[in-house]
């Protein structure tokens, strides 16, 4: 989740974003007190944004489905607790054509807000990209990084820190799965063959993911509490997992320290885990 620090921001009074009411408010700055410069945040926008991201009214249909999702307490506990809990849990995709995707979160990291090197809000940095991480516990934040490829987070607790979603083992609507991730290659190089990909080849690694389960951009603001779109549900089938605590993946520039806390999570010995980490699992296991 590293980035550089070179774009220009405009501080905000968090203090609305952090609000445990569910209406959001911002404070507004007039126009003409705001120089404008690249990276500005603009509260008017975001406000009007967040004014559309309201569902309509469920249907019974939806209100049957999203029946086992997990509430805004789930979310409400610092990063690293909420990191492990959600492994296991069953992330739920429901597309705009009714079609229900499912899969079981195997492999998670957690970015802890402002004193984190490797977090996108670190030094309590604002921009428009990275506001979901202000806001309350549940809230998406889809980015893209390397120009293309998209990272699925969900805020927690503290003040900008956010659970990074990295891996899945597809449970329902891999068919559907299998075709996004065709589609995806189709439209950068045509004259590829599809294929017949293995299932835990759909989910294993944070783009992957979000192909797979068209989680996109756009997507951010959206609350996994209420959004009929994406939520989380518990497993009702109760597994034992062992889990591994080991250093993130590809956040060298952060430094050494942060490049070596033991902040991603894995089920041990699920095949869908995008890697393993075999030093760790030799001292543990």
């Amino acid at each position: 989740m590293k980035e550089g620090n070179n774009k220009s921001t405009q501080k905000l009074n968090l203090k609305s974003l952090l609000s445990p009411q569910k209406k959001i408010t911002y404070k507004l700055i007039a126009e003409s007190d705001v120089k404008k410069s690249k990276g500005i945040v603009d509260l008017k926008l975001i406000k009007a944004d967040l004014q559309q991201l309201k569902d309509p009214p469920i249907t019974p249909w939806e209100r049957k489905i999203c029946a086992n999702r997990l509430p805004f307490s789930f979310y409400n506990v610092p990063c690293t607790i909420l990191a492990k809990n959600i492994l296991g849990k069953i992330l739920v995709r429901k597309l705009d054509n009714g079609i229900i995707l499912k899969g079981k979160i195997v492999e998670t990291e957690s970015y802890l807000g402002i004193a984190d090197k490797a977090s996108h809000t670190y030094q309590g940095k604002v921009t428009p990209r990275n506001i979901p991480m202000y806001m309350l516990p549940g809230t998406i934040y889809v980015y893209i990084t390397y120009g293309m490829y998209h990272c699925f987070n969900i805020s927690s607790q503290e003040k900008g820190s956010a659970v990074l979603i990295r891996s899945l083992e597809p449970l329902e609507g891999i068919a559907q799965m299998r075709e996004n991730r065709n589609d995806k290659v189709h439209s950068k190089s045509p004259k590829k063959l599809l294929k017949e990909l293995k299932i835990h080849d759909l989910c294993n690694g944070p783009s992957k993911m979000c192909i797979s389960m068209q989680i996109e951009k756009k997507h951010s603001k959206y609350s996994m509490c209420d959004w009929n779109g994406l939520w989380i549900e518990d497993n009702v089938i109760q597994e034992e997992m062992k889990i591994v605590e080991c250093p993130r993946i590809g956040i060298k520039s952060a430094g050494d320290e942060w490049a070596h806390k033991p902040l991603r999570y894995y089920v041990y010995g699920h095949k869908c885990v995008s890697k393993r980490d075999k030093i760790i699992e030799a001292a543990l296991f």
